[in-house]
């Protein structure tokens, strides 16, 4: 039996559960685990009448006693036939599926049906796994006249080969929520009056099904019946769902959590090891302890005890033992810190140069150790890893996957994990053999390092004093990297006290994150050469930060660059924040550069430039951007604001890397929290276009000024006294979707005094009607900073002015 087909037997064991004939799992009205075949169920063709389902394939899982039905990708839906299934009101329909994997039938689909009327009408959710990318995408889709329309897209990283995935869908009026193993993906509504028939598809390639199941109630909160409780996630605490461990570690405790809505629950959890000879694993207290026994790839299924839907996978993955070299190498001029070097700032990266461009290995770790005993400080893995960013002791973290050595030509970065050197305290290196290979380092074979090369250094005695603060990444300063600042201000200033950071010239490559600490100035020594950049997106650290809640339990930090929450009057003075992620290679396409999510507090940028293609920019409560620059391509400026005012700065739409020589994206997608709340204002603005990462640029005509956000939210933009190039659409609206509420002038989408990019007056006569501003609104509401931000702190207001920096 091979790897995959061990796993998939060891699942069947421990998901094994009685025939649903009796009482369902959970609450459940109605299940069906096809333990005694597909009678419950009609099989649809090709739109004649229902036939019986006695011809469609039960197997048992890969020779378990759990059987799952198959459909094969031919044909219309399956459909529930028992009178006790049907649905109306609020409901859940949720159901275990996974693609059977096969290179003649790769790219197909599997359907949740949740509201059926005929094979040409119907809604559901669908799923689909691209192994190329090891990208899952899971949608809310409706076929509605023959026609299948993609309501809300969404994706996650595929699990292991042979994962299972639990879907749920729930239907409340017109509200649909859709879940995946527990957690919320995306909301979305529909008014179509499809019947409350539940039904599976296959389209492509063949899918297996199991644990299909109806709730009466649902979990939204909205709805009649609104009763059923919220579906229940596992994950690794502060971790993702691929551990890398090496032979002769120290077992180490990884905990589980349970939740369902905001509530943390307490599991009888199993888990099972798909190959113990490489992995061994057992649940103590809750917690995982993985146990290396060889190098190997392993999976470990983790479930509830009690329901079978309630399950994760996590890929293991086991590398020799840690070994290093007695060799030694001339070092100086070499590795930074230098070998022996004092007075280093506690958030140093390592550096190290050598003779030609190394590869990075396939296995293996580099190792921090305290000189004075000998004790294993941080550990760095090849590869990607999580890292913890904000102080130690500090309550809230942001917990991110990252790539800890980058290889840029000859030169070699490692950042260790965050905050883990302290004051007045002595280190050493080590690295693993096979961490580079086909490199020299010094004239010399690399062959690893070990104590005896001596690469040691000291950190300086104590934290620096007052409230100005430097930082370099080369010269002499406070500290390495702007985290390490922003740490040292969060830890040991007042929150209200002022504080400035000076960031002399240098590229700073680090995910950073701010809480809970005002009144913080970030000022570089000049715009172009202070670049903060790092590449994430929604594949790499899904959602947009740490206090989504719960629901996000394991990988929380979000996929910005620099996420800022709780937080009020930060200033970001002359410098340049970059997301590298790319549109067209990116598993996830939405990267901000910046989240500001302080839902009252006030962020100030001026002097600055934002580079990135999807939701570059993202701002709750009030903010100003002065004389900045910001490009993008899709909703590049977005959020649920309640007052930004762009003034005197370039809007730059860049040509889409993932479609080149097709649309020019939106500017704006506004979701301002109240209707009496300015929204986004643009003031005196230029609204330019240029090259994305794809070196290729937007047509003219093709760019959307704004686009409609969700209907619970207010579609508040302006754009007064701007100049516009060619490429801005001369509709200049996305026309709204018929089921939302129409924008109206002043409390939505307005427009005022527009210029072509020459400052002559611009011919707005093909505008989506409804959406000009008169004189008096723009003079009551958006003529200058204090009226825009008059809302502030319940009505005192806010008028920022520009600093002396340029």
């Amino acid at each position: 039996m091979n790897t995959r087909h061990l796993l998939l037997a060891l699942l069947a064991a421990i998901l094994s559960f009685p025939a649903c004939a009796g009482t369902c799992p959970g609450n459940a009205s109605w299940c069906d685990d096809f333990e005694n075949g597909a009678g419950r169920w009609l099989s649809k063709g090709t739109g004649a009448s229902d036939v019986a389902a006695s011809d469609l394939i039960i197997r048992s899982q890969d020779g378990s006693n759990n059987h799952v039905l198959v459909l094969s990708g031919q044909g219309g839906p399956l459909l529930v036939s028992d009178p006790a299934a049907q649905v109306n009101g609020a409901y859940f329909v949720e159901a275990r599926l996974r693609p059977v994997a096969s290179a003649a039938t790769a790219g197909g689909q599997g359907y949740l049906i949740a509201r059926y009327q005929d094979d040409n009408n119907w809604l559901g959710a669908s799923v689909s796994v691209n192994r190329d990318r090891q990208r899952l995408a899971v949608d809310l889709v409706k076929m509605q006249n023959g026609k299948l329309l993609r309501l809300k897209q969404s994706g996650k990283d595929a699990g292991p080969n042979g994962s299972f995935y639990t879907i749920r869908l729930e239907v409340a009026g017109d509200a649909l929520v859709l879940y995946l193993n527990g957690e919320m993906l995306v909301s979305a509504t529909d008014s179509s009056q499809f019947e409350g028939r539940i039904g599976l598809l296959a389209k492509g390639q063949s899918v297996e099904f199991d644990d299909v199941r109806i709730g009466i109630g649902a979990g939204t909160g909205t709805g009649a019946g609104a009763t059923a409780s919220k579906p229940v996630r596992l994950a690794l605490a502060r971790m993702m769902d691929r551990v890398s461990l090496q032979l002769g570690e120290v077992p180490q405790p990884y905990p589980v959590l349970a939740f369902s809505g905001k509530d943390k629950l307490t599991l009888s959890l199993s888990a099972l090891s798909s190959d113990a000879s490489i992995v061994g694993v057992v649940v103590e207290d809750g917690k995982l302890v993985f146990t290396a026994k060889r190098p190997g790839l392993a999976t470990i299924v983790v479930s509830s005890q009690a329901d079978a839907n309630v399950a994760t996978y996590i890929a293991v993955r086991v590398d020799p033992a840690f070994t290093t070299s007695s060799q030694q190498y001339v070092l100086q001029g070499k590795v930074k810190p230098a070998a022996h070097a004092e007075d280093v700032p506690v958030d140093t990266p390592l550096q190290m140069e050598f003779d030609q461009v190394p590869t990075l290995g396939q296995s293996g770790s580099v190792r921090i150790y305290r000189t004075a005993d000998n004790a294993l400080v941080d550990v760095i893995r090849v590869g990607d890893d999580i890292d913890e960013i904000g102080y130690e002791g500090q309550e809230l973290k942001r917990v991110v996957r990252f790539r800890p050595i980058r290889i840029d030509g000859k030169t070699v970065t490692i950042q260790a994990h965050n905050a883990r050197l302290a004051y007045g305290t002595a280190y050493y290196i080590a690295i693993d053999a096979g961490v580079f290979v086909n490199a020299s380092l010094a004239g010399q074979a690399f062959t690893g390092l070990g104590q005896s090369a001596a690469w040691g250094f000291s950190t300086r005695k104590q934290a620096p004093s007052g409230t100005s603060l430097t930082v370099d990444a080369d010269g002499l300063a406070d500290f390495r990297t702007v985290q390490g600042a922003l740490n040292h201000a969060m830890r040991y200033l007042s929150r209200s006290e002022p504080v400035s950071i000076h960031i002399a010239n240098g590229r700073y490559d680090q995910l950073l994150y701010l809480r809970g600490k005002d009144n913080i100035t970030l000022r570089g020594e000049s715009r172009d050469g202070v670049i903060l950049q790092a590449y994430n997106d929604d594949g790499n650290n899904p959602g947009t930060g740490v206090s989504q809640g719960p629901m996000t339990p394991s990988i929380t930090g979000g996929r910005s660059v620099f996420l800022i929450e709780d937080a009020d009057l930060l200033t970001l003075d002359t410098l340049t924040l970059i997301n590298t992620a790319v549109r067209a290679k990116s598993v996830g396409a939405q990267a901000e550069t910046l989240v500001f999510s302080s839902d009252r507090g006030r962020l100030v940028v001026q002097h600055a430039s934002f580079f990135s293609e999807q939701d570059t920019i993202q701002v709750k409560g009030y903010s100003w951007f002065y004389r900045s620059l910001i490009a993008g391509n899709v909703d590049f400026i977005w959020g649920a604001n309640r007052a930004a005012l762009f003034e005197e700065s370039e809007i730059r739409s860049v040509g889409d890397s993932a479609n080149p020589g097709k649309g020019g994206g939106y500017v704006v997608q506004a979701r301002t929290v109240a209707a009496n709340e300015a929204g986004f204002v643009f003031l005196n603005s230029r609204l330019t276009h240029g090259n994305g990462p794809g070196q290729n640029d937007v047509l003219p005509g093709t760019t959307y000024l704004a686009r409609q956000g969700p209907p619970s939210t207010w579609d508040s933009v302006s754009f007064i006294h701007c100049m516009m190039d060619k490429h801005i659409a001369p509709v200049g609206w996305l026309t709204p979707r018929p089921e939302s509420v129409q924008a109206q002038p002043g409390a939505g989408w307005g427009e005022y005094g527009s210029m072509d990019i020459n400052g002559k007056p611009l011919d707005v006569s093909q505008r989506l009607p409804g959406h000009t501003l008169t004189e008096q609104q723009v003079a009551a509401r958006f003529a200058n900073r204090r009226l825009v931000f008059a809302s502030f702190d319940n009505g005192k207001g806010w008028n920022p002015s520009p600093s002396d920096s340029k």
